[in-house]
Order: structure tokens, then C-alpha cells, then sequence
């Protein structure tokens, strides 16, 4: 049986961050191998960064601790996504010195980097998620995500020098393979799906069952998750409420985004990452900014709305991400137009689960053979 290390964020409170860690560690469980999570390790081996980096694992905010502790459906979301990830993952003890860290790779036969932004170097450069660590043991990326269209001109020659040592990179977007590959100058970067779609729907639908959520769900509701904090949003939200004649709006806030509300609309503070999947597998209709929410209603077969976040123009846009996905599944027409409203329209999502069924047999090929080879 290999040792499978996976590094990658675990989600303090992003639900798309959590689920795609979730469902990665489940399935090379079920494909057989012995899974450790490590969710990274302080830059600096100081007792602060240790309290820092354990409070961290479990979703808590070293900053505002006494803030949260106030708020009592805050406190139930900590609550339910500490259970989460105690129940989930088979973690890696904190890392607080280099002889924690060399034990980590003496134990371990391949470490497994993926999902989520954790190559977006505009937003964060940390070269523990490009395995700069890990000696001669096997690297492999697995749906690892810039979240933008090329590094920045800064960062390229300590990514390239890092990047070159992995044997198998598979990555998220197309745009991250052709940057990758004309970084690297190599052939063999692959596009594969994001974790999530790894797991089907009846693996989610089966994992949404232990679920507890404290509200009533009624049988015809929105359900809107928006992490940009765009003024545009309350008019947009609305225009959707009016097109598609549900006027019943459940809206669960993203920690960056905590505030955002609509009159009238169910504010649910409490939302673990469970009752994140089953608001989404039980909603008429989805209103999202999100790639996770976006890949689950997809997944799940959901009618949905993509609001988009960034401006193109940004430097940070990870507006590519989105692009990539619903064009793959030919569903570009989903994202908001006031003056153009095919997104109100159902799915005909015969055609679009073929494809993902197609693209997640591709993508465990992918994995396996990387792992085995």
C-alpha cells in the first residue's frame, strides 16, 4: 500500500476549499491508498506560528477569536466544520520543527499537491504548495490551480526551478497547461477535473445526509452564495429572483463576504460544509461567484447562475477558471446578462453528465497511472 501525502489547503471557512480537499482524500482512500493530509506548515518554526498554524487547521481566526465567540451561529459553524474535518481527513500531526517535517517525508512513498489556488502566486507564493521540501520522494500535482492565466514575471524563475521537479503535473484550467507547459517547456501537462467531480452525485448526495441544518428548507428557494463583495450584487440577485419567479432566498455568507444580505431573504450563519452540499442538492436554483459552487451545481445537476466576480482587465482575475469550466460544458451562457436571460432557462444536463462522466474516468486515469508509474 503507498504512503500518499496530500498538501493542500483544508478551508478555514471556504466551503469550496473544504469540499475539494474532502473529496480528493476520499478517493485515493478508495482507490486503495494510505492518505495523510497536510495542510502546510509555518514558514518560520516560532511559537507563534505554531499557535497560529494548529488554530488554523480548524478554520479558526487567530484575529478574531473573541469576535466569533460572540456570535452564536458563527460558533456553530466552527463547531460543525471542526467535526467536519475530524471526521474526514486522517491528518498529519503540526508541523512545528524541520525534524517534524523530514519525518513527514521519510514516511511518506508520493506526496499529492491539488486542488484549489494554491499555485495563484498573486495571491499567495508559498513554496511549501509546490513541495520544496520533499527531497526525492515522488511529486505529483493533481488539479492544482494558478487561479490566473500566467505566474507573475517575478515569481517564474523559483516556480520553473520548482515545478521541474515533479514527474506528473495534471492542473485545473486549460490556460494553466499552456502557461506551465511554455514555462516549462514540457508536453505532458495535463488538464484534469477539479476533486469534486471525482465523487458523483450520488457520493454527494449520500455525504449531504449527515447534514444538520437548524432552518426550514422550503420546497422552492434560491440559494445564493456570493464571495465578491460587489455593490451590483442586491440588483442582480434580485433580477434573478423576478426572472425565475422564486421570491424565497436562502443566502449563505462567505467568510469573505460575510455581510451580504437581501430584504427578505434567510441569512444562514450556521452553514458547515455538509449543509453547504445539501443546500445546493436541495435549491431550485443556484446564484453563485463561486468555481466550487459552480462544479457542485453542475455536478449535481442544479440549474444555476454565475455571477462573475473579478473584472477581466484585473491582474488578479480568476475569471479564467470560470471561462474554462462552463465552456468545456458548453454552458458559457449561464453567466448574468440582464440582456440576455438563457440563464433562467433549465439544463438539459444529458448531454453535460456525459461529458463530466467522460472527463472523471480521464482524470482517475490520470491520478492512478501518476501514483503507479
Amino acid at each position: 500500500m503507498k504512503r500518499v501525502t496530500l498538501i493542500t489547503w483544508i478551508g478555514g471557512g471556504n466551503y469550496g476549499t473544504s469540499l475539494q480537499s474532502l473529496a480528493l482524500h476520499r478517493k485515493l482512500q478508495e482507490l486503495g491508498y494510505s492518505v495523510t493530509f497536510c495542510a502546510g506548515c509555518p514558514k518560520k518554526f516560532t511559537v507563534k506560528n505554531r499557535i497560529k498554524r494548529v488554530l488554523g487547521v480548524f478554520g479558526i481566526d487567530f484575529n478574531s477569536i473573541k469576535n466569533r465567540i460572540k456570535r452564536n451561529q458563527m460558533v456553530t459553524k466552527q463547531r460543525k466544520l471542526q467535526g467536519f474535518i475530524k471526521d474526514n481527513y486522517n491528518l498529519a500531526k503540526p508541523i512545528n520543527s524541520m525534524k517534524q517535517l523530514d519525518k513527514l517525508v521519510n514516511n511518506t512513498d508520493v506526496f499529492v499537491t491539488g486542488s484549489d489556488q494554491i499555485w495563484n502566486t498573486v495571491f499567495n507564493f508559498n513554496p511549501f504548495f509546490f513541495l520544496d521540501f520533499a527531497k526525492d520522494k515522488k511529486r505529483i500535482a493533481y488539479a492544482s490551480s494558478m487561479g490566473i492565466t500566467d505566474f507573475p514575471e517575478e515569481h517564474k524563475p523559483e516556480v520553473k526551478s520548482l515545478l521541474s521537479k515533479f514527474q506528473h503535473i495534471g492542473v485545473r484550467e486549460q490556460t494553466a497547461v499552456k502557461a506551465i507547459s511554455t514555462l516549462l517547456d514540457r508536453s505532458d501537462v495535463q488538464q484534469v477535473l477539479d476533486p469534486t467531480f471525482l465523487l458523483d452525485k450520488n457520493d454527494w448526495s449520500n455525504i449531504s445526509q449527515s447534514a444538520s441544518i437548524e432552518i426550514e428548507i422550503p420546497q422552492r428557494y434560491i440559494f445564493c452564495y456570493l464571495i465578491g463583495n460587489n455593490p451590483w450584487y442586491q440588483e442582480q440577485v434580485a433580477d434573478v429572483m423576478e426572472s425565475a419567479g422564486i421570491n424565497t432566498l436562502i443566502i449563505v455568507p462567505a467568510v469573505e463576504n460575510k455581510d451580504f444580505s437581501i430584504e427578505g431573504a434567510t441569512v444562514y450563519d450556521a452553514a458547515g460544509p455538509l449543509e453547504f452540499v445539501k443546500l445546493i442538492k436541495e435549491a431550485t436554483l443556484v446564484c453563485t461567484d463561486s468555481f466550487h459552487a459552480t462544479a457542485l451545481s453542475l455536478n449535481m445537476e442544479k440549474p444555476f447562475v454565475e455571477f462573475m466576480r473579478f473584472s477581466d482587465e484585473s491582474r488578479g482575475s480568476q475569471n479564467s477558471r470560470i471561462y474554462d469550466l462552463l465552456g468545456r460544458y458548453n454552458l458559457n451562457h449561464r453567466i448574468y446578462n440582464k440582456s440576455d436571460k438563457r440563464w433562467v432557462e433549465s439544463i438539459d444536463y444529458t448531454s453535460v453528465t456525459k461529458l463530466i462522466n467522460d472527463d472523471r474516468k480521464k482524470s482517475l486515469d490520470f491520478l492512478v497511472e501518476s501514483i503507479e508509474r
